[in-house]
């Protein structure tokens, strides 16, 4: 009787595993002193950040992980609602709007950016890489990662945001 292959699990977690990405995201996010693995609440991946007291402020690279993983890069005001979140986040031209008004011109194609003026991740891109082949998988994720990377760099949103914490 011939042996049954076991069906394959369903995917879940990181859709790659790159060794690269820390080091990648370092060389655009230069300005955040601390860099923390994140592997908590479906997220795969690091934050470059500063801290001053309760608030933080930085930028995530890395994955949404679960049945349908994306890369993702997202800014960040911690804790939402508080006096810098209002100030750098929801305020009317604040920095984050004006970045966001930036980028969306500037992005010509798919994945756009996502505004989100009431939560801590506020500043959104990601890409669902499901559609992709694993072989093909880690050099979409490379490429969206430096696209969305160099594209923050330009409108100067790392350094403003670091600037916002001394």
């Amino acid at each position: 009787m011939p042996r049954r292959r076991a069906a394959p699990a369903p995917e879940s977690g990181a859709p790659v595993r790159p060794p690269w990405l820390r080091e990648l995201a370092a060389g655009y996010l230069t300005v955040f002193p601390r860099v923390s693995p994140e592997r908590r609440r479906g997220l795969q991946g690091f934050s470059f950040h500063r801290r001053r007291g309760r608030e933080r402020a930085g930028i995530f690279v890395g994955f949404l992980t679960g049945p349908a993983p994306e890369c993702a890069v997202f800014a960040f005001v911690e804790p939402a609602g508080g006096a810098l979140h209002k100030r750098l986040v929801s305020g009317p031209k604040s920095l984050f709007q004006e970045t966001y008004g930036f980028v969306t011109k500037y992005t010509a194609r798919p994945p756009r950016f996502a505004l989100h003026d009431e939560a801590a991740a506020a500043l959104v891109r990601s890409v669902l890489l499901a559609a992709f082949s694993r072989s093909e998988r880690e050099k979409h994720a490379r490429n969206f990662f430096m696209e969305t990377l160099a594209l923050l760099q330009r409108t100067g949103l790392p350094e403003k945001l670091a600037r916002a914490l001394d």
